[in-house]
């Protein structure tokens, strides 16, 4: 019981961070838009990555491309080598002071905003601006929140 409990928390956790991925903020904020899916592979895959990982980025990819309406496969292979990158460094991850976390935070935001801006260049050529690069620093600076959240959640159920 207590291990379908574990997934479906972890199931839930990448569902909410699907749903904020899919409505923005709005106006002149939406540049500031963290890349909520990131913060979630990011997170399961430094603390559970026996329960969460490259697979389930994968999917959870899909299920953003076919949210977006994205060509499929586009946020799948992004959040794969996001989650290729946590549970191949994991142990040295948790053992990170935050700063430095936030820091591995912010370079694998900007590297799937640079994988899924390569692979759409592919099909649509298009030029972005500095704006596009702007959730990768709130991504990288909500990173202790979701850290709190995620940690006082596991401890509070004992897992």
């Amino acid at each position: 019981m207590a291990i379908k409990r574990r997934f479906a928390y972890i199931q839930f956790s990448f569902l909410l961070g699907l749903a904020l991925t899919i409505v923005p903020f709005s106006g002149s904020f939406g540049s500031l838009n963290p890349q909520w899916l990131v913060l979630v592979v990011a997170y399961w895959g430094i603390y559970l990555p026996e329960r969460a990982g490259i697979i389930t980025a994968w999917f959870w990819g899909l299920f953003l491309d076919v949210a977006l309406g994205t060509h499929m496969g586009l946020h799948a292979l992004s959040l794969a080598l996001v989650s290729y990158m946590t549970v191949i460094l994991y142990l040295r991850l948790r053992m990170y002071p935050l700063w430095q976390q936030m820091f591995f935070i912010w370079l694998l935001a900007g590297l799937d905003k640079l994988v899924t801006f390569q692979l759409m260049n592919v099909f649509m050529p298009m030029e972005v601006d500095w704006h596009y690069w702007m959730s990768t620093l709130t991504t990288a600076l909500i990173w202790p929140l979701i850290l709190v959240m995620f940690k006082w959640y596991r401890h509070k159920r004992q897992f």
